[in-house]
């Protein structure tokens, strides 16, 4: 229930906000003011492009944790969700084997499809739009080339890196893996 009604506010808060605009434009208009009238218009259009989630995934898996606390958060917020898998398999760390290089990042990308499905049929359900990328380089540089495609995005979801020997673990057992949420503005 609580997701419905989320959905609802979040459109009344879209309308108000776009109503504001449209007046702004209308008054910018009325004044002779042309120029602002279309910028206050083609705002609108930039914070839709910027209504995307990037979601990191380790190497080539999604961890369900992430998997599950992306898709609440995309539900509630009305986002589309981009899954990137990255590997830094960048042409200088292969410069003199170029062929397994090749091999490598077709083995990785096919692995990351097989490995997001669960991911993608999960958001499917919830009518969450999905796009799902693989790139080949540091996920920091990924991110910097992902902004320049798809348009700007407003988060970064990922999973802090596993510690071996993190405090709390006993005998052999895996340390739960700690969710990150940024915001890129």
């Amino acid at each position: 229930m609580g997701g419905f009604l989320g959905k609802i506010k979040e459109m009344i808060r879209k309308r108000s906000e776009n109503t504001a605009q449209y007046q702004e434009a209308i008054e910018n208009a009325e004044a002779g003011q042309q120029g602002y009238a279309r910028e206050a218009i083609a705002d609108e259009s930039t914070v839709e492009a910027a209504r995307k989630l990037v979601v990191v995934g380790r190497e080539s898996v999604f961890s369900q944790e992430i998997i599950d606390y992306a898709l609440e958060m995309a539900e509630r917020m009305s986002y589309e969700i981009i899954a990137l898998n990255t590997a830094p398999l960048s042409c200088e760390t292969f410069k003199l084997f170029s062929s397994s290089r090749n091999k490598i990042c077709e083995d990785f990308e096919d692995l990351s499809k097989k490995n997001v499905r669960a991911f993608q049929e999960a958001a499917e359900k919830k009518s969450i739009p999905f796009t799902h990328v693989v790139k080949f380089n540091e996920s920091y540089e990924v991110l910097k080339e992902l902004k320049n495609e798809i348009g700007g995005f407003e988060f970064v979801v990922s999973e802090m890196e596993e510690q071996e020997n993190a405090s709390g673990t006993e005998n052999g057992e895996k340390a739960k893996g700690e969710i990150c949420v940024y915001s890129i503005m």
